[in-house]
């Protein structure tokens, strides 16, 4: 899971970014200030940053030259601030990447997940974790409507959620699209909104952490939809 803290003084915008991303399946905090974002910081260590320039108090380009002379936090400013003598200074003063507001909260998505892709692959030993991941199997018991965890530990699913796995699972690792997911849940083609599906993944995420402290191994395609990427067998009762 990707722990993200938002530095945004505009409530309105700040929830908005905050909903999203968790949707998504990202672990979020807020701070509307570099002062809120060191108080969130002292018990929550981010992998990366959404940072505003205009804060009241210390602006975005002396939160992010403070934090890179002592951290190796990913910093993405997001701005209304689209100069080009704007970007060259966010850049020199650490950001990884610099967005102009407005922007679509689905491309912020795409800029963390590759960022910290990136940042994971330059540091080898933070990637033995989602590999080991990889080859650990998982149980879908359709009988029951229960997913099991490698460790055994069984999680009753609702009705959306078992439609759901059941069309990620049937080839574990291949990328399922949002119209599939769509129609496993019923809606009608193109009548599906993209952030209900996202809400039913993010609930699903959160549903078999907090019941087993298992990551669910489901992560977002960018412009396809999702993948089930771990080994998963189906679960066969004996008739006797």
């Amino acid at each position: 899971m990707i722990n993200v803290i938002v530095v945004e003084d505009d409530p309105d915008l700040c929830g908005s970014i905050v909903r999203y991303l968790s949707l998504v399946g990202m672990s979020v905090q807020r701070a509307g200030s570099g002062g809120e974002l060191d108080a969130v910081m002292a018990t929550f260590v981010p992998d990366l940053l959404v940072l505003d320039i205009n804060l009241p108090g210390e602006d975005g380009f002396s939160i992010a030259s403070r934090l890179r002379s002592k951290s190796k936090v990913g910093i993405v400013m997001l701005t209304a601030r689209g100069q080009l003598d704007d970007r060259v200074l966010g850049l020199t003063a650490g950001a990884d990447a610099y967005l102009v507001k407005p922007v679509q909260f689905r491309e912020l998505e795409a800029v963390i997940h590759s960022l910290v892709r990136r940042m994971r692959d330059a540091q080898p030993d933070d990637k033995a974790e989602p590999r080991e991941e990889n080859h650990r199997t998982w149980g879908f018991d359709a009988a029951s409507w229960s997913l099991i965890t490698p460790a055994g530990r069984q999680v009753p699913l609702t009705n959306a959620e078992y439609r759901v796995l059941q069309t990620l699972t049937q080839e574990p690792g291949a990328s399922v699209s949002r119209e599939d997911i769509a129609a496993a849940l019923g809606k009608p083609v193109g009548g599906y909104d993209d952030r209900s599906i996202d809400a039913v993944m993010a609930r699903l995420r959160r549903k078999v952490q907090t019941a087993t402290g298992e990551v669910l191994p489901i992560r977002a395609v960018r412009s396809v939809g999702y993948v089930f990427a771990a080994q998963v067998e189906p679960v066969v009762r004996n008739e006797s």
